[in-house]
């Protein structure tokens, strides 16, 4: 049974997987690393189920806009340190975990494949925290989650908006006790090629990698990504600025996402979630009176039931009102999918033919002096650079 034509038809929701009561699909990658549904024949029954459940092929309805956007900054100052931006997530678990309820969202495992658990607890959490610039495997958590929701346990499931609509095609019903909350979300490179970058810094580091956070903050808010390896039995870090990486640098070029990234059917206001998470890029300019550098999330309410909860969560965020066209003049994806790169099938070809070494000796090649002017910079003293600064000020205003 072939459940799509087109590879731009399937996001790799898992929704198929968690319907077959035949364990008859699987999700494997293609040549890309990209995971799509594989059938088994030898078990499939025809029953038609995985079609049914498809949110592509049967569309999920949404609203053309959210009910009410927020600027969202976390009270608590170890959870937004810890948080990519202003730590909307950590406020939405806090109130499920205070309810006793479940929360599902995306860690790392072991081997550091990005894969959706569930957990019933704050100390957990940090697994869950952060951005992860890679496609998760969803596995069976749809079908965990519906056992949770029939017995009446409150469940957030977090997740990607293709995911979120791979959810509720699955579920086919509005339980009253689960809230959804999907990301702004530019497109997803495939675990396949993700695995082969940690490879690569592990064997550039002699060491073995036990977490990589794409936004620390350790410098503020902002892009900087920093790598927790072991090392002769002594656990390092070691900060990743985007110049340095390939993988980094491609994701934010949007040259190595899936297919179906690239005509994202939930890119837009339509959101998938009762709520919407993302960083606030260009809060400078609509809300110059906030200060952002410890992170700021735009929280988007997209349904009745998130603004339910709004009460709730002012307890864990301070809420400032903005507007949708404010928060996306600087968040494409909140307009437009990424539109499809040039380069997309070159890299791809390196990567297939020499892994994520030729990737990263092409970069290298291409960015040579970038990277060299950037390693000569940061052995500059900060104090030397401050005095370079105000002596260039300084020249200006002699000339005027």
């Amino acid at each position: 049974m072939i459940l799509y034509n087109d590879k731009k038809e399937c996001s790799g929701c898992a929704a198929c997987l968690n319907i077959c009561a035949k364990q008859a699909i699987t999700m494997q990658p293609d040549e890309d690393g990209f995971i799509y549904p594989t059938v088994n024949d030898n078990l499939c029954i025809e029953c038609g189920h995985c079609r049914t459940v498809c949110a592509f092929q049967i569309g999920v309805v949404t609203a053309d806009v959210p009910l009410a956007t927020y600027v969202a900054i976390n009270k608590n100052q170890s959870v937004l340190a810890a948080s990519s931006s202003g730590g909307a997530f950590a406020a939405l678990a806090s109130i499920i975990f205070e309810q006793n309820g479940v929360v599902f969202g995306c860690t790392y495992n072991s081997d550091m494949e990005p894969m959706h658990i569930g957990i019933d607890n704050l100390t957990d959490m940090k697994k869950l925290q952060g951005s992860k610039y890679v496609q998760s495997n969803i596995n069976h958590t749809y079908l965990e989650a519906k056992k949770y929701l029939e017995l009446g346990n409150r469940v957030l499931f977090t997740g990607a908006p293709c995911q979120i609509a791979g959810l509720k095609s699955y579920l086919r019903t509005d339980y009253e006790n689960l809230i959804t909350a999907d990301i702004i979300c530019h497109g997803v490179p495939s675990a396949e090629f993700f695995k082969g970058y940690i490879k690569h810094l592990e064997a550039k580091l002699k060491g073995k990698v036990i977490d990589f956070r794409f936004r620390d903050k350790e410098k503020g808010w902002g892009l900087m990504g920093k790598i927790i390896y072991i090392k002769n039995g002594v656990v390092l870090e070691q900060l990743i600025p985007p110049i340095t990486s390939y993988y980094y640098s491609c994701f934010l070029k949007g040259e190595i996402y899936r297919e179906s990234c690239y005509d994202c059917k939930y890119a837009g206001g339509g959101r998938q979630g009762d709520f919407t998470m993302g960083d606030y890029w260009g809060i400078e300019k609509s809300h110059p009176e906030i200060d952002i550098k410890n992170g700021i999330s735009v929280l988007l309410v997209n349904s009745a039931k998130g603004i339910k909860l709004i009460e709730k969560l002012e307890k864990h965020l301070t809420l400032v009102h903005s507007t949708f066209e404010q928060a996306r003049v600087h968040n494409e994806q909140l307009r437009q999918p990424t539109k499809r790169s040039e380069k997309r099938a070159a890299i791809l070809k390196i990567w297939r033919e020499g892994g994520y070494q030729a990737i990263a000796d092409r970069y290298y090649r291409l960015n040579r002096r970038k990277m060299i002017s950037y390693r000569i910079k940061k052995l500059i003293p900060p104090r030397v650079k401050e005095l370079v600064k105000l002596i260039m000020i300084k020249e200006s205003l002699d000339k005027r």
